[in-house]
């Protein structure tokens, strides 16, 4: 049995991250480019037993594509040190970036098992390809305000990032037609969004989906249909509270499967990274990983 340390570069320096590194007895691996933190948790040892992550949402997303690439039985349960510009699984099982925190995990640790949302798209360079989802990944504007923020606005506080982001792609965005086909519902109509949540939370606090679980077996839509991009923003306050909005064009479901189809290739994001465009088919795979609480 063995732990390991996966770490974001330019958190190596991050006291947290040395006191779990001394109280482990191991060294960080630090990521060095895009995906690497993806490669790392995929070729761990198959004896691990812990993953320390220090990183943010989309820091963990590459840890759980590396670990869904492993058997079941292979997937150790990853202790997050949230240290990223959104921390929104952070936000959802109630951890800090703090010393007494981590000593707290470390020594009395609760594992909660979280299902996962697969993801079959096409990648920005045009082909087939298949990513996982642990948070939430959407498809239409929020996907451009994601692009946006990583290209240009990420060393801006995370709040004041993400909304000038929002603002900007907000007031150039023009909605297409999208075709949704989920378990209990078929949609054909001009949307905004479409948001597939695995938590509450995504965008650095807004929460997209009040009644999301992690843990129930399915995923939670949330349908954007109708309205302007004005009115959306008109409706921040209320969902960075995660309360439900209501409003003729917003939309709550859930599902097991979600499809969408568009006239033309719209923008996805998943975990606040931009990952490539429709077509879109997503599916919920339970109980797929454990994270310590």
């Amino acid at each position: 049995m063995s732990s390991h340390i996966i770490a974001l570069h330019r958190r190596s320096g991050c006291s947290v991250l040395a006191h779990a590194s001394e109280r482990l007895g191991v060294s960080p691996m630090l990521t060095q480019h895009p995906r690497h933190a993806e490669q790392l948790a995929a070729g761990l040892p198959a004896d691990a037993s812990l993953l320390v992550v220090t990183g943010g949402d989309g820091t963990l997303s590459e840890v759980v594509n590396g670990l869904m690439q492993r058997p079941p039985d292979q997937r150790p349960p990853v202790l997050l040190i949230p240290g990223g510009s959104g921390n929104d699984v952070a936000r959802m099982i109630g951890i800090r970036r703090s010393i007494p925190d981590v000593e707290r995990r470390l020594a009395e640790p609760r594992v909660a098992t979280w299902d996962v949302i697969r993801a079959e798209l096409t990648s920005p360079l045009q082909e087939a390809t298949t990513r996982y989802c642990i948070n939430v990944m959407s498809a239409g504007i929020t996907a451009e305000v994601s692009q946006l923020f990583n290209r240009s606005m990420r060393r801006l506080p995370p709040d004041i990032g993400y909304t000038l982001a929002a603002l900007l792609c907000f007031a150039r965005y023009r909605a297409g037609r999208v075709d949704l086909d989920a378990d209990t519902v078929q949609i054909s109509r001009d949307m905004l969004l479409v948001a597939m949540a695995n938590s509450r939370w995504f965008g650095s606090g807004i929460g997209i989906a009040p009644d999301a679980s992690p843990d129930d077996g399915k995923m939670n839509l949330t349908v954007a249909a109708g309205v302007s991009p004005l009115q959306f923003v008109g409706m921040l306050p209320r969902l960075r509270r995660a309360r439900h909005v209501s409003h003729p064009g917003i939309f709550y479901d859930s599902t097991t499967e979600c499809r969408i189809g568009a006239e033309r290739p719209i923008p996805v994001e998943i975990d606040g990274e931009f990952s490539g465009f429709t077509p879109l088919r997503v599916t919920v795979i339970p109980r797929a990983i454990q994270l310590v609480t």
